[in-house]
């Protein structure tokens, strides 16, 4: 069993058990040796449960969920945080955490859907940790012309992953299939995890 665990956190409006997640799901465990949780946040088991949409909690609540789904006794530098959209901006604010060794954001929204004034730039302010940030040059949510215009905190390291909107779907041009998006950022991750963490 490996020493680190990974802990994924979900976006906005889809869990785990479909879509990008549970592709990548596979295909994590496949990649890795490397312990795999998923996380789903109380407000996604109540939509799941009633079939009904609802908006998340104030962020702050997201923050104060995911810290304490993590392991208690788990040794300091033995957690990899990450999440998918809201989940990584989630995951962010946990690089105080001891506990924590490392981030992976997976599509991360540095501002509002076509509004790129109301930023959330904040958020990486004050990252303690290594965080890798993997992005679609057809985001929405944050393209590499609007995102290099900014610098960043010298521990994130952005990696644009070329051709993907925000759910890391790719035009046909680029003749990938979703299994080959997946193990490219496997790769990617398996990679920077690496260098970071001797993993």
């Amino acid at each position: 069993m490996s020493y680190f665990s990974f802990y994924m956190a979900h976006g906005a409006g889809l869990g785990h058990g479909g879509g990008f997640l549970n592709r990548f799901a596979v295909t994590f465990c496949r990649t890795h040796k490397i312990n795999y949780i998923p996380l789903t946040f109380d407000y996604m088991k109540q939509i799941e449960a009633t079939d009904k949409r609802r908006p998340p909690p104030k962020f702050a609540q997201l923050v104060e969920e995911f810290a304490s789904f993590l392991n208690p006794d788990a040794k300091d530098g033995s957690i990899i945080v990450a999440g998918k959209s809201m989940g990584g901006r989630v995951a962010t604010q946990l690089s105080s955490d001891p506990r924590v060794a490392a981030i992976v954001c997976l599509g991360f929204p540095f501002h509002q859907q076509g509004k790129p004034d109301k930023h959330r730039l904040s958020f990486l302010e004050h990252m303690q940790k290594p965080c890798l940030i993997i992005q679609g040059t057809r985001d929405a949510f944050g393209k590499p012309a609007w995102v290099e215009q900014h610098t960043l905190h010298k521990n994130i390291k952005v990696h644009w992953f070329d051709g993907a909107d925000h759910d890391f779907s790719v035009l046909k041009s680029t003749g990938k299939d979703q299994d080959q998006i997946m193990s490219d950022i496997n790769l990617i991750i398996s990679k920077w995890l690496a260098a970071q963490l001797s993993v």
